[in-house]
């Protein structure tokens, strides 16, 4: 009896076994089943469970190039036939806009100390801060962080330097470069007697591989450089290439500036002389987007004014003076520059507009005579259209503010002065009727206006300089500052739900 019992059991034994071996193996069948039933709904349910995110620029960094120098200021010969800069000076005037955290300056190779822009008066509701400097020594950085991005808050910045001696006499102005990975210049010619040096500056702490290419008039495709294509710039350093050495001869350059590894800035400083005659200097900044209609605001009468294009194609193009009467059509070659004498600018005349077949990139030249076979240029480039934006004028100079309207109906913008301790000093509201342009002298505004700040959607503008110690000198003194953006920089990214990523 008792060995049939132990018999029976190892039987029921061998049963549970086999029947949970069995039950192991369903349940293992029935996991790889799910599992893979699971991946093709999480394949399908996950392309459209995505969000995005608004991201926002709070960090704005522009770079401030130093005062106008010659390429070469060495003392070699007879004294009288030796280079000099005489008594430059230079200014540099920085404001910023809105909700601002901290705002500040300094060298740009991080030497001395930086200089913080404070609010004298926290109870003003205007929310501007400012302040001044020279750019004497070494280039500048100027840094703001924002507490929120919204319409009307940013950072505008310029420099100017000008002398009624030696051989930069006259005016050079440009504002302050934020800086891009790619940017183009349009310039006028590297002619016997025209020095064009591209300054390229470094604000991050890596060190980039910048490629220069060049299109000139005499020729259809990019020039082959003489000096070499690239530049190598440190952290936090600048370095130079000679432009009217690379592509000598030319009657206009279109450039390109292209960095690998981080945003750079860029400016070309512009010097003519003409045997012993200063034939004045000026900063090029980098030109805006190709488009078939451009913009050049301040211009006037007794400006001799000269129109460079660039195209990737042929086409023909109209120039029409805004304000008054007269207007050409002027044809351009793809893939090369194009220079167009546009003579006297007329009477009345405070803007000029071109009309092209296809986009192009242009920028403006006018010029000047003064006493003693002296004479001074300024480079225009083409002006955006921006609901908020800001332009600042160095303190010891004069600006005279051009509204443009090339819309096709009547547009009004509401500007606002402020003086350098960033206090409001006046505002006005003007109207322009379509396809028009109205100027006014920033004093207008008030007194001691140090930056303008402008709200209008539709009109382009910018602000002429001049400088009474020039004008005094019986010396020609003109220069251009561009209004600068006061825009929120957003980029919207999405993301997506994959859980198949991790199993």
């Amino acid at each position: 009896m008792s060995s049939q019992v132990k018999r029976g059991g190892k039987v029921w034994k061998a049963v549970v076994g086999v029947i949970s071996t069995v039950i192991i193996v369903g349940l293992f069948v029935a996991l790889l089943v799910l599992t893979a039933s699971g991946h093709w709904v999480d394949s399908v349910s996950s392309d459209s469970a995505s969000v995005s995110h608004a991201v926002s620029q709070r960090r704005i960094t522009a770079y401030c190039p130093s005062r106008m120098t010659l390429p070469d200021a060495s003392a070699y010969g007879d004294s009288k036939y030796q280079p000099s800069e005489g008594d430059i000076s230079s200014s540099a005037g920085f404001a910023a806009f809105g909700a601002v955290y901290r705002s500040q300056f300094g060298a740009l190779d991080g030497s001395g100390d930086t200089t913080q822009l404070k609010d004298l008066d926290p109870t003003d509701t205007a929310k501007v801060i400012a302040a001044s400097a020279d750019v004497d020594r070494t280039s500048l950085l100027f840094d703001t962080q924002l507490l929120e991005s919204a319409a009307g808050g940013g950072a505008s910045a310029a420099v100017a330097s000008w002398a009624t001696k030696g051989d930069l006499r006259g005016l050079s102005a440009t504002f302050c470069d934020v800086g891009a990975l790619e940017q183009s210049f349009v310039l006028p010619d590297t002619q016997t007697g025209t020095t064009q040096q591209l300054v390229v500056a470094n604000s991050s702490s890596k060190a980039t591989v910048v490629d220069v290419r060049v299109w000139g008039t005499e020729q259809s495709g990019a020039l082959a450089l003489s000096t070499g294509s690239t530049l190598t710039v440190a952290a936090n350093a600048e370095s130079v290439l000679s432009l009217s050495a690379a592509a000598s001869g030319q009657k206009g350059l279109y450039v390109t500036v292209s960095s690998r590894q981080t945003p750079v800035s860029a400016s070309v400083r512009v010097i003519r002389t003409e045997g012993l005659n200063p034939k004045g200097s000026d900063y090029a900044a980098a030109a805006g987007e190709a488009s078939k209609e451009l913009v050049f605001p301040a211009v006037a009468e007794g400006d001799k004014a000269t129109l460079t294009v660039y195209a990737a194609g042929s086409g023909s193009l109209t120039a029409a003076w805004v304000g008054a009467a007269g207007q050409s059509v002027h044809q351009y070659s793809g893939d090369r520059v194009t220079t167009i004498d546009l003579g006297d600018v007329p009477k009345d005349a405070s803007a000029l507009k071109i009309t092209a077949d296809t986009k192009v990139t242009a920028g403006v030249t006018v010029s000047r005579d003064g006493n003693g076979n002296q004479s001074d240029f300024a480079l225009i480039g083409a002006a955006q259209t921006d609901d908020r934006s800001a332009a600042v004028i160095p303190s010891g100079l004069d600006g005279r503010v051009s509204v443009v309207n090339a819309s096709l109906s009547s547009k009004q913008m509401h500007m606002t002065g402020y003086d350098d301790k960033g206090a409001a000093v006046g505002e006005k509201t003007i109207t322009v009727d379509a396809g028009a342009a109205a100027s006014f002298d920033a004093s207008d505004l008030g007194k001691n206006v140090f930056a303008v700040a402008a709200d209008g959607k539709g009109l382009s503008w910018g602000v002429r300089l001049s400088s009474s110690a020039v004008s005094d000198a019986k010396l020609a003194g003109i220069a251009y500052i561009g209004a600068t953006p006061l825009m929120p920089l957003q980029e919207r990214i999405w993301a997506r739900s994959d859980m198949t990523i991790v199993h």
